[in-house]
């Protein structure tokens, strides 16, 4: 059986989902969360973990993606100028 990493999972997740996103879209991260546990990124070893690692991951997620701004805590707008992955070009 394959271990997964639940962080490397959902920034694959956000950059996959971006893609299809356009600019000014608004999502919660409870709306992101599920979008999440729907996708192929979700596996079922992440279901045992703490609550709350899911949400989080996501968040974290979001931040290393640099194209979402959050509006209000909880809360993420993808940015108008969003350049794909750019902060990744640079680390691989």
């Amino acid at each position: 059986m394959r271990n997964y990493s639940l962080n490397e999972e959902t920034l694959r997740f956000i950059l996959e989902f971006e893609k299809n996103v356009p600019s000014g879209a608004v999502f919660t991260n409870a709306d992101l969360v599920e979008k999440f546990k729907q996708s192929k990124f979700h596996h079922i070893e992440f279901e045992s973990y703490i609550p709350t690692a899911i949400n989080k991951a996501i968040c974290y997620a979001i931040n290393r993606s640099d194209n979402w701004d959050m509006k209000k805590r909880g809360t993420y707008q993808k940015r108008e100028d969003s350049t794909p992955n750019k902060k990744l070009l640079f680390q691989r």
